[in-house]
């Protein structure tokens, strides 16, 4: 496996993966288990992810089968990270054999860079896969009563909606309403670098 050209190096994953693994460190409820990640991207995140907390089986998945050679090439020597798996979360079920058998799902932006519907499914989903009382930690940012956290996410919701007019920061009002017909709560909001937030919600 030729791991050096099928890895790819996003530079999002240099700016916010120090703040990310600070802060997960202090949410997580458990630190053995399984951990689900939902748009694993180039498989960054979640190799680092494997050493932070070596005691938890990590599941990487991407919507983009494309991308999942630099996960796989990031991740092929860590004994705790499962073979990355295409996923769609649009598309049920999630998995061949779907039970409630993850205590963490986490998923870093992907709701504003998608359709609605996408946040809908993501719930869905994480309702049927998460263990009870299990975290759906989600990170990216989020409008507050209407409210943009500054003027650099107006820009920035311009620049997505000229990607798809269906792309938006959602509004986390309208998060936490999906999130409680499939019956899970918002129990965490922290500030992160850059605009951002981790939102943690609690499967009941």
């Amino acid at each position: 496996m030729n791991t050096i050209e099928e890895k790819r190096d996003t530079p999002s994953y240099h700016r916010n993966i120090e703040p990310i693994v600070e802060k997960l460190h202090e949410v997580l409820s458990v630190q053995q288990g399984r951990f689900l990640e939902i748009a694993s991207g180039s498989g960054q995140h979640v190799a680092r992810f494997s050493d932070e907390f070596s005691k938890m089986i990590f599941q990487p998945t991407e919507y983009d089968a494309e991308a999942l050679p630099s996960i796989r090439a990031w991740t092929h020597a860590k004994e705790n990270v499962l073979e990355p798996l295409q996923l769609d979360v649009t598309k049920t079920p999630w998995f061949e054999v779907e039970t409630p058998s993850y205590n963490v799902i986490f998923c870093s932006n992907v709701i504003h860079i998608s359709p609605w519907e996408v946040t809908e499914a993501l719930f869905a989903g994480a309702a049927k896969n998460l263990k009870s009382n299990g975290q759906l930690i989600l990170y990216g940012p989020y409008r507050k009563n209407g409210e943009y956290s500054g003027e650099g996410d107006i820009e920035f919701e311009k620049w997505l909606k000229s990607l798809n007019p269906s792309y938006a920061i959602r509004d986390i009002h309208d998060v936490c309403e999906v999130a409680k017909r499939h019956g899970l709560v918002l129990d965490e909001t922290h500030i992160m670098p850059a605009n951002n937030f981790i939102q943690v919600f609690n499967h009941l």
